[in-house]
């Protein structure tokens, strides 16, 4: 991606964090790297993150340094804005029976980031391998 665009301050990163509902997390699953799709809310200063079914060891997600990115793109126009943070995760506590939260059968973690950057950007065109 060129660089073409601006950078956004952290405030600007946590309104747009809040227009969307999915993004990407990225850890480390059994030594190797691993970027999921996942839904999230905003719990400014932190993400609460949705894996859905449990699945993943407690030791790869709690007290885990991870990578978290959520983008808009527009397809016409070839721009749009993308958010990045990096920080620790910890597994939330279960809701309480009859809470309308997440159901207490999916994995929520939550993200408090040790840093937040974003940028607006225009993608170049790609011309293909030579």
């Amino acid at each position: 991606m060129e660089r073409s665009g601006t950078d956004l301050t952290p405030a600007t990163c946590w309104e747009l964090l809040a227009t969307a509902t999915v993004g990407r997390i990225a850890l480390s699953i059994r030594a190797l790297p691993a970027i999921v799709p996942v839904r999230y809310q905003v719990d400014e200063p932190a993400v609460a993150i949705n894996l859905g079914q449990p699945g993943l060891p407690a030791a790869t997600v709690h007290d885990a340094v991870v990578a978290f990115a959520v983008d808009a793109i527009d397809v016409d126009t070839a721009s749009g804005w993308m958010v990045q943070m990096q920080g620790w995760t910890t597994i939330a506590p279960h809701p309480a029976p009859g809470d309308p939260g997440p159901s207490a059968a999916d994995q929520i973690l939550r993200l408090v980031p040790a840093t937040v950057t974003g940028h607006r950007f225009t993608l170049e065109s790609f011309h293909g391998m030579r």
